[in-house]
């Protein structure tokens, strides 16, 4: 995720157009607020619709948890899973760290 003031907006629009080139969106802001978001009108985005595309990008570069893209895109963490799964996208929304601990306390409580 970018984000990019008016201001940065009005002296170097290159670096919003770069972004969205790259699939990337970007969150605008007015005095440090977010005011907006710009997003690459890829076919895919339009196909899967801008809120759902969204929260799909969002999700796959940790911005938000699972929990919050389930919500987003109206459905339930199970069905979202089994989505993600078609798509061939992983489902689960721990780091590695949470990840290891989780394990960690899986394996001690089988022994």
């Amino acid at each position: 995720m970018h984000t990019i003031s008016i201001r940065e907006m009005r002296n170097n629009p290159s670096y919003l157009t770069q972004s969205l080139e790259q699939d990337e969106y970007v969150f605008i802001t007015k005095h440090g607020k977010p005011i907006g978001i710009a997003i690459p009108l890829s076919d895919a985005n339009l196909t899967i619709g801008l809120t759902k595309a969204t929260a799909l990008q969002a999700w796959r570069r940790g911005d938000i948890s699972l929990g919050k893209f389930a919500e987003l895109v109206e459905m339930n963490k199970n069905t979202l899973r089994q989505v993600l799964t078609q798509m061939n996208l992983p489902t689960i929304d721990y780091s590695e760290q949470e990840a290891l601990q989780e394990a960690d306390f899986l394996l001690s409580e089988q022994s």
